[in-house]
């Protein structure tokens, strides 16, 4: 069972969540989670880690374009808030969200684990009411609602129940 979510860090994001794009990397650092930059090997996105002092850093790939880095760094704000209790020394995720394989397995973490934590990051990045709002603003198109709220457009796309991509052939 998911742990309980920390009442500050959800205020935090609350806090921030009428801002559009949602500020996550700012988020992050409320928190007190960094995010740190740095070179990762190709197919990991990022990783949340326990610092020698006890604390929680999430590590991002400067790698890989802005909005894979924003979509990790709200994913690992997700394990933060609901998989504290197994994290352990922490957690790597790959492109597909994945601790296994990585700098930082951890056997407590699995696909439920990590569906919950592409939840929490698709909510926070694409609110219903940001949504809306652009919708109100004649803004429908994914694409533009994606450049908007600073995802990729398969992640929108997702989000409003259509395809990744758009059929070629439809």
């Amino acid at each position: 069972m998911p742990m309980k979510p920390r009442k500050d860090s959800l205020t935090i994001i609350k806090d921030h969540w009428d801002q559009m794009p949602v500020p996550v990397e700012k988020i992050a650092a409320e928190i007190g989670l960094g995010p740190v930059y740095e070179a990762m090997p190709e197919g990991i996105s990022g990783a949340i880690r326990r610092k020698p002092d006890g604390d929680y850093e999430i590590v991002v790939n400067s790698l890989q374009g802005v909005q894979r880095q924003r979509f990790t760094i709200a994913h690992e704000i997700g394990h933060y808030i609901y998989h504290r209790d197994l994290l352990g020394r922490g957690t790597g995720d790959t492109l597909a969200f994945r601790a296994e394989g990585t700098r930082y397995p951890n056997p407590h973490i699995g696909p439920r684990e990590e569906r919950e934590a592409n939840a929490v990051a698709a909510n926070m990045l694409m609110p219903t009411h940001h949504i809306k709002a652009l919708k109100a603003e004649g803004v429908t198109d994914p694409s533009a609602m994606a450049k908007r709220l600073g995802v990729s457009t398969p992640a929108m796309r997702i989000k409003l129940g259509l395809p990744p991509y758009p059929d070629l052939f439809g």
